[in-house]
């Protein structure tokens, strides 16, 4: 749900700048520059929210962090805002950022945010040293594994 959230918010601000900014590009000939570095910041900014927020739901405890950080300094943000003159439905977005934010750390999201499956090392051997005289490799089999290079007695 978090993550649905996160997409839900970036989605919306896309939708709500992006045409702004285009509007700003066919108004005047002197914002071209600045309205397309403008564009290329949210698009770049709104990329990597969805990045993180899917890594979020692969697991990823930085992603998750990262995220929180950022809807933390929106909060800030939109109530620093809020208190200087914007309308109250300012916060809408930090609300829901904060929300995801806790429903992403909450013990019961852990069944949504599974981690890797961590897959059993192959078995082997450990290199002890060389034979002086061959060159070989003198091996032992390491403690608890099957593999290939077992020294059979």
């Amino acid at each position: 749900m978090a993550v649905v959230i996160w997409w839900v918010v970036v989605a919306l601000r896309l939708v709500l700048s992006v045409p702004r900014i285009v509007a700003a590009l066919s108004a005047s000939t002197g914002t071209v520059v600045a309205a397309s570095v403008a564009l290329v910041l949210v698009l770049g900014w709104s990329a990597l929210l969805v990045r993180l927020a899917s890594r979020m739901a692969r697991g990823s405890g930085n992603a998750r962090l990262w995220l929180a950080v950022v809807a933390g300094l929106t909060t800030c943000s939109s109530s620093v805002q809020v208190v200087t003159g914007a309308p109250l439905w300012a916060l809408t977005e930090p609300a829901a950022l904060v929300a995801a934010t806790v429903l992403s750390y909450l013990p019961g999201a852990g069944v949504f945010f599974p981690r890797a499956e961590h897959r059993p090392r192959p078995g082997g051997t450990r290199t002890v040293g060389w034979d002086p005289a061959t060159g070989d490799r003198i091996v032992e089999a390491l403690p608890g594994r099957t593999g290939e290079g077992d020294p059979s007695p």
